[in-house]
């Protein structure tokens, strides 16, 4: 029989046994809540910060990230001939920390640098000892594609040839070099600098692309881009044929006789588009630095740098938006558009020319010291009478003066889409007193721009219509998808259809019997007017040619606009000759270009004398329309 200690002692182990148990069950609780705990925080550290992790681990590899180029928007002609366009060129980028990485990636790799891409063993040997930590140097920029294309076959069947690689870039092309140079403008560490490269800067430019990459551990580079995006083209007004034209008689005239500066703008005047525009000597687009051949080299050879710089910043200057001058007698027009358009003056309006005028205690000359006698309002254009003007624009008024100038766009930017654009200066009117109206009515005393005179005249023969002057007709993105589109809206009326037809009347004229005879084109009917200013000082005799020349009379297409600052013969100084007879060469090849065939045996055109008077056709061909200036008053501000 059991004892009693026994049976204690068995009732003590069980009691024992279930405390263990229940201690157990407690202790495997706890371990497990814990591992919930520890698997719920790897799961929500995993969600919260598994990117930045993962990039810590990337970390430890080489990881890299870089820009993609994205390719400058192409510029074009109107009839799509490529202007300036990127090419893509590759530069050489060497990793020096991963070729360090391994012993056995050095030897193979140099072979591969120095065999194929022709580099110095010894010169990449130090660069890669002396910048172990660094993992992109650009070594070489601009490598032909056929080395890039040999040194990836090479490094494609050498596993060990790691650390290298190409990056793509793009460098801006211009195919026909100086062409346009002005109107384009270049680039310059991937901004555009004049012309149309800067002012169109923010289009032309593509997005950048980026990508990231890391070498896993078989040294394979993993790559994740995000593309480049190229930039828009824009599709300009110019015509590659008449640009060609207009700067081969620049050049052509610079070669003969010489000038300080000159410009030529060919308009569209039924819409303000630029079919061409030159100014003074091109310079090459593709080396835009390069004085050479622009400058006489005994001239350079003496150049300091800063003499250097600043030739090229007025070799880069476009003549035709950023320099303003007298416009001369081409104002005339303009005057005589206002009074018309206000009815101060009509065709029959006659006016009396001694050679001179008093006003404002002033003797102001006519170009005709003897004067030019009685004569209508034609026959005041056609002779380029000062006097004549002078009386026009005594009875316009200098309130209504100021008014038609700012109407016409002077003393204020027309917005053309090129940089530099000088606003000119005209007289404000609180100082137009008498002898300021009477100056400025045949075009002195005030500035304007060569592109301020071509819109004003392009809205008179197109019957009062004033478009801004624009480059640019159209953008479209790289897949060819419109971004905009020049609307050519009217800006503003500056006169009506009938100033218009008598403008046009009076200024074939001013061709056929006036101071313009040299800018005739046989079979064509031509019209234009001469402008000779004088430069200030006016004692030095310097002076600013022009011609504003348009065909067909009836019904323009085209303007051609010339300005000569300083004819470097003496006996043309002051003579609008050079100009005249540079815009008749231009139109005999333009016209015949714009599918305007001359007559045979000339061409007949029915001036309508009722609504220009009955002109006396005595005008004797002169084409020195300013030469008794020298009689202007000196100050007049």
């Amino acid at each position: 029989m059991e004892t009693y200690r026994e049976e204690r002692r068995r009732k003590e182990y069980r009691k024992m046994t279930s405390i263990m148990k229940k201690n157990l069950y407690g202790v495997f609780f706890v371990i497990l809540v814990l591992c919930g705990i520890l698997i719920g925080r790897l799961v929500y550290l995993n969600n919260v910060n598994g990117e930045k992790y993962a990039k810590a681990v990337l970390s430890q590899q080489s990881y890299s990230t870089k820009t993609v180029a994205s390719e400058r928007g192409k510029i074009l002609d109107r009839n799509g001939v490529v202007l300036a366009r990127s090419e893509k060129t590759y530069n050489v980028v060497i990793d020096p920390k991963v070729i360090n990485s391994q012993d056995y990636y050095l030897e193979p790799t140099l072979k591969g640098i120095t065999q194929i891409l022709g580099y110095d063993e010894n010169e990449i040997s130090r660069l890669i000892r002396e910048n172990a930590d660094n993992s992109y140097i650009v070594y070489e920029k601009d490598v032909d594609y056929s080395k890039v294309s040999e040194f990836n076959k090479y490094k494609s069947s050498h596993k060990f040839v790691v650390g290298v690689w190409f990056e793509e870039e793009y460098k801006r092309i211009y195919p026909h070099n100086s062409f346009a140079s002005h109107v384009i403008g270049f680039v310059n560490d991937g901004s555009g600098n004049y012309g149309l490269e800067q002012y169109y800067n923010d289009e032309l430019t593509g997005t950048d692309g980026i990508s990231y990459g890391y070498y896993d551990s078989e040294l394979n580079m993993q790559k994740v881009e995000r593309a480049a995006q190229a930039g828009d083209t824009l599709i300009t007004t110019l015509d590659y044929n008449i640009q060609t034209i207009i700067e081969e008689k620049v050049a052509e005239f610079n070669r003969d006789i010489g000038c300080n500066n000159i410009g030529v703008i060919v308009m569209d005047p039924s819409n303000g588009e630029i079919l061409g525009m030159t100014s003074n000597r091109e310079f090459d687009l593709n080396e835009p630095r390069k004085l050479e051949g622009v400058y006489p080299e005994e001239e350079l050879e003496f150049m300091t740098d800063e003499e250097k710089l600043a030739a090229m910043y007025r070799m880069w200057r476009n003549f035709c938006v950023s320099d303003t001058y007298e416009p001369g007698s081409t104002f005339k027009t303009i005057t005589v558009a206002a009074a018309l358009e206000e009815d101060k003056v009509f065709s029959g309006s006659t006016f009396e020319c001694k050679g001179f005028k008093e006003v404002g205690g002033w003797k102001i000359g006519c170009n005709s010291k003897s004067g030019h006698g009685n004569l209508n309002l034609a026959e005041a254009l056609m002779k380029s009478c000062n006097c004549a003007l002078m009386d026009i624009a005594e009875k316009l008024g200098p309130d209504t003066f100021f008014k038609y100038e700012k109407r016409f766009g002077f003393g204020r930017r027309t917005g053309v889409d090129l940089t530099g654009e000088s606003a000119g200066i005209i007289i404000d009117r609180k100082n137009l007193r008498d002898t300021e109206l009477a100056t400025s009515s045949f075009g002195t005393t005030f500035n304007v721009t060569m592109v301020q005179v071509a819109a004003a005249y392009c809205s008179i023969l197109n019957g009062g219509s004033y478009y801004n002057p624009h480059v640019v007709s159209q953008i479209r993105r790289s897949d060819q998808s419109v971004v905009k589109i020049s609307d050519n809206t009217v800006e503003t009326q500056t006169v009506s259809r009938k100033t218009s037809d008598f403008i046009r009347d009076a200024l074939y004229m001013t061709v056929e019997q006036g101071t313009a005879t040299p800018a005739k084109v046989k079979g064509y009917l031509i019209g234009g007017k001469t402008g000779t200013a004088q430069k200030r000082p006016r004692e030095e005799k310097k002076y600013v040619v022009s011609f504003a020349g348009f065909a067909p009379v009836d019904n323009p297409k085209v303007l051609v606009y010339i300005v000569i600052d300083e004819v470097h013969d003496p006996e043309m100084a002051g003579s609008s000759g050079p100009a005249t007879r540079m815009c008749a060469s231009i139109m005999k090849e333009i016209l015949p270009y714009l599918g305007l065939y001359p007559a045979e045996g000339g061409i007949e055109y029915h001036v309508d004398y009722d609504l220009i008077g009955n002109v006396s056709g005595s005008g004797d061909g002169s084409d020195n329309d300013e030469l008794n200036s020298d009689v202007l008053p000196e100050g007049l501000d």
